[in-house]
């Protein structure tokens, strides 16, 4: 009786820490997603993601977001929101693997699609730790992007300002594209409509 109790509650515990490893989970850095082998592109730092299956060097993950009809290649946020999550490297890929949940008109007539996929991705580029990354984030942005003028704060601009506002950046301060994209995307889940 003992044993089966011990039993149940280690089962009850690897099953919490599974469920919570799926709900908060993120990118660490982009990386590329895959599906039975296949590079069909890539998923962008600090994208939210669910996991569904850990092995022992991959994990397959599941990715939504919301696609424009006429050019499905790219997977953002929201209707409104255009951060990147995803980009594809080809259309086929993109309408093959994601599955669309609903359709969406914007306010300019432009058909949208809801929709999700399933793919695999190399487990190391999963965040350990979302809040460590986030900070790393944050301190990379204040370091690096207070240099030569007052530092903005991160709801000064909206989620589709931003990354123009920090390309227009690079005549002044030398970035390596990892380091670029990273402040981006903290800034983008910062910004003044981010919530």
């Amino acid at each position: 009786m003992r044993r089966l109790k011990k039993g149940l509650l280690l089962l009850s515990l690897l099953s919490l820490t599974s469920f919570t490893y799926a709900q908060d989970s993120i990118i660490n850095e982009r990386t590329k997603i895959l599906q039975n082998g296949k590079d069909l592109g890539f998923i962008t730092v600090l994208t939210p993601i669910d996991v569904v299956k850990k092995q022992a060097n991959t994990a397959t993950i599941k990715i939504k977001g919301y696609r424009l009809e006429n050019y499905p290649q790219m997977i953002v946020r929201d209707l409104k929101r255009k951060e990147l999550y995803v980009e594809f490297k080809d259309e086929e890929s993109s309408n093959k693997y994601f599955k669309t949940i609903k359709e969406h008109e914007d306010d300019y007539g432009e058909i949208w699609h809801e929709v999700e996929g399933v793919f695999t991705i190399d487990i190391k580029n999963i965040a350990k730790n979302p809040d460590k990354l986030k900070l790393k984030a944050k301190k990379t942005y204040e370091q690096n992007c207070s240099m030569c003028h007052h530092l903005p704060a991160s709801n000064a601009y909206t989620v589709n300002q931003w990354p123009q506002q920090i390309e227009s950046m690079m005549e002044q301060v030398t970035l390596e594209p990892k380091t670029k994209n990273l402040i981006i995307k903290y800034l983008q889940q910062h910004a003044a409509d981010a919530k």
